[in-house]
């Protein structure tokens, strides 16, 4: 409870502070695109050696 609590504080103020919001989404974005290029290159590994 009290970790959950905590982890909530951190959040609240993350989007209070702009440019932490901002980095955060753009921390999140970064590593959705490199699951994408992984999920790609993997494809297209496949494919290439298929």
């Amino acid at each position: 409870m009290k970790l959950s609590k905590e982890w909530w504080q951190t959040v609240r103020f993350a989007i209070k502070e702009e440019g932490r919001t901002v980095r955060l989404i753009s921390i999140l974005v970064t590593v959705g695109v490199i699951a994408v290029v992984l999920i790609a290159a993997s494809n297209g590994v496949s494919v290439a050696i298929g």
